[in-house]
């Protein structure tokens, strides 16, 4: 009796051990969105950069980060775990490690819409090893479609989502439509965010439901003619830009024309949204700051100033100025140059309605 008493505990424990077990699998096996290029050697890598050439040090390193990229699937299980083996991994002060080598995970509701459900970052991570940590536990084993971002600022060499024994997980489709292409500064690749999905795209892609790729270059978004040549080649219906938040005014009077030339030959009819750069709150005491942020906006505006209203306008026609607003009584900025998330999502519902009018003019809805 007690021999099958003991064999019967034996059985449950093996039982129960076998539950906890995790499998994995490789994040690029399910629908990876967000993606500007499809055929990087390296699945989560924006751009192959041995294709795309000029590149310094700093901008490799960026455009191996997969910012913008996000993964969809459907999983019953009750616990995500995540295992990554890192490349490059950012640091800085001003931004959330959550953000920059850290997941965030969105869940659609019962209303459709995609909501927040967890994110994290593995508090003991060590360079060089495995990295691996718990981001959501507890849930019901109730089958959900999940939006899992990918982080902002650090090189991911693998990526693998683990799953209780007993469960299943599975790509799904996606439902954004269009590719629209965004190109911007630290602002767009979202520097001094919380967590990856509260960039000013991401923000903006939740909410219209437009599909956005992101060719983000924190501090390196100066309209530099080889990233020119990446922006000619990425298939898209549209651009949103931020390039002017990393020029300085001589440089924007350099580049600008030639920046766009480029492009309305590359990408004839489609639009050019451009967009004002953000109040920077370090210029309300700071004279150089100020000095320097307004000889950029004047820059700006004297330039769009000919293009619309020159011999040629009728060349500019799919060219447009739009200004956001990341600014709410000056109490949303994290280090005097990006604003909070607040302030994103500012940001994000103070372009939405322009850029939608303006896409509509296109058929993009």
């Amino acid at each position: 009796m007690k021999k099958i008493i003991l064999s019967v505990l034996l059985f449950a424990a093996i039982l129960s051990i076998k539950s906890q077990e995790i499998k994995y699998t490789d994040a690029s096996e399910l629908n990876l969105i967000g993606k500007p290029f499809p055929d990087t050697p390296n699945p989560y890598h924006r751009i192959d950069t041995l294709v795309f050439k000029g590149f310094n040090t700093t901008e490799n390193r960026q455009v191996r980060c997969p910012v913008g990229m996000s993964v969809l699937f459907k999983s019953n299980t009750t616990k995500i775990t995540m295992s990554t083996n890192w490349g490059y991994v950012y640091n800085t002060v001003s931004t959330m490690p959550i953000a920059f080598r850290g997941y965030d995970l969105y869940f659609k509701n019962e209303r459709g819409e995609w909501q927040y459900a967890a994110s994290g970052a593995n508090r003991n991570y060590q360079e060089g090893k495995e990295d691996t940590f718990t981001l959501i536990e507890n849930m019901d084993g109730t089958a959900h479609d999940f939006m899992l971002y990918l982080p902002m600022y650090s090189e991911i060499h693998t990526c693998k989502i683990g799953i209780d024994n007993d469960a299943y997980i599975e790509p799904i489709e996606s439902n954004f439509r269009h590719r629209i292409a965004v190109y911007g500064s630290s602002f767009t690749q979202g520097v001094s965010t919380t967590r990856a999905g509260m960039s000013w795209p991401m923000q903006f892609m939740r909410h219209t439901g437009l599909q956005i790729v992101s060719i983000a270059a924190s501090g390196r978004c100066m309209m530099q003619p080889y990233y020119t040549t990446v922006l000619e080649e990425l298939e898209t219906d549209a651009f949103i830009f931020d390039t002017f938040s990393n020029p300085d005014a001589a440089l924007i009077r350099e580049r600008l024309l030639p920046f766009i030339d480029r492009l309305i030959k590359a990408h004839p009819n489609k639009p050019l949204i451009f967009q004002r750069t953000i109040y920077r709150e370090k210029r309300n005491l700071d004279r150089v700051v100020d000095e320097r942020e307004t000889a950029k906006a004047e820059a700006v505006e004297e330039i769009f100033h000919e293009l619309k209203n020159g011999k040629e306008k009728e060349r500019f026609n799919d060219v447009y100025l739009i200004t956001p607003n990341a600014s709410d009584n000056h109490e949303t900025s994290v280090d005097g140059i990006h604003p909070n998330d607040y302030g994103y999502s500012l940001w994000s519902r103070s372009i939405e309605e322009p850029v939608m009018q303006i896409l509509a003019k296109y058929g993009i809805r």
